[in-house]
């Protein structure tokens, strides 16, 4: 009686984690696309500081509200700077990228991160990768290939180095998140790295000839709104994911979290018209199927 409790409930939390990981793929769709509309009227790295400003404020209330204080305490100060770069790498390449490419392309060759983790595992962590993974790494890189097409006249262009750099930097940043979530909070963890993003771009809008109160001045009401919505997704994401993760096994729930490219197809041909062509989606299909299967 005692196991067949223990099963009904663990299929409960694997149902509820496959919901929290679907709504995760949904919302990271929803903040690419509303990046990608944004970024025709408002300069990316404004964008970009925005985004993390909007994120630290609502992480910060988070842990005050748990903690009634905002005392940040750190076991492993050098390995937060190190997360908050490579993800600062990967939200800049993703910022960038998604502006010169699809959504649907984009998404995919964002989401080789778990094959580009497999190579960095074996190469820098020396973990031990079977034949059957390498096969899934080739046929990600097969899937790559068949979204970008270098040579062929439907290539996507340069603009495809952007997501595939920012798939590495995201594969390192969660070789690092796996040491750092064994010794520090993941609420002030994900306040550090968003912090050290605000005040990293926030530093070079100041250099750089781009002000920032003159691009959001002229901000009308709408594009405000879109702000404030391209916040709450990502956030909401980030939440929802962590959410996913304590429910569930993350090894059951990261096949899932592929729908994001479905979503991004959606998306992607209801805003913006562009439905991927026979190779793309044969590329897209290897890619999902190289995740899934790592």
């Amino acid at each position: 009686m005692e196991t067949a409790k223990q099963n009904t409930a663990a299929k409960a939390n694997l149902s509820k984690g496959i919901g929290l990981i679907l709504l995760t793929s949904c919302m990271f769709a929803g903040s690419d696309a509303t990046i990608k509309h944004l970024g025709a009227t408002i300069p990316v790295l404004v964008l970009l500081w925005a985004r993390y400003v909007f994120q630290s404020g609502v992480l910060a209330a988070w842990h005050w509200a748990r903690n009634g204080s905002l005392r940040l305490k750190s076991r492993a100060p050098m390995l937060q700077v190190l997360r908050g770069f490579l993800l600062l790498c990967n939200s800049s390449s993703a910022f960038f990228g998604v502006q010169h490419l699809p959504l649907a392309e984009f998404t995919a060759l964002m989401l080789l991160a778990p094959v580009a983790t497999t190579v960095l595992g074996a190469l820098i962590l020396k973990e031990h990768v079977s034949a059957s993974r390498w096969t899934m790494v080739a046929l990600g890189v097969a899937g790559m290939l068949a979204v970008v097409r270098p040579a062929g006249e439907a290539s996507i262009g340069w603009g495809a180095a952007l997501p595939i750099f920012g798939a590495l930097c995201y594969a390192a940043f969660q070789l690092v998140t796996r040491r750092v979530a064994s010794i520090d909070d993941i609420v002030v963890t994900n306040f550090l790295s968003a912090s050290l993003i605000a005040v990293v771009i926030g530093v070079g809008l100041w250099f750089l000839p781009l002000d920032i109160v003159p691009s959001l001045r002229g901000v009308d009401a709408g594009h405000w709104a879109l702000l404030v919505l391209m916040g709450t997704l990502a956030t909401a994401g980030q939440v929802s994911m962590a959410a996913a993760v304590r429910t569930a096994p993350l090894s059951l729930l990261m096949p899932f979290a592929y729908a994001q490219i479905g979503f991004a197809a959606a998306i992607g041909w209801a805003l913006f018209d562009h439905a991927p062509d026979g190779w793309t989606v044969f590329g897209i299909g290897l890619i999902a199927s190289a995740g899934v299967g790592t």
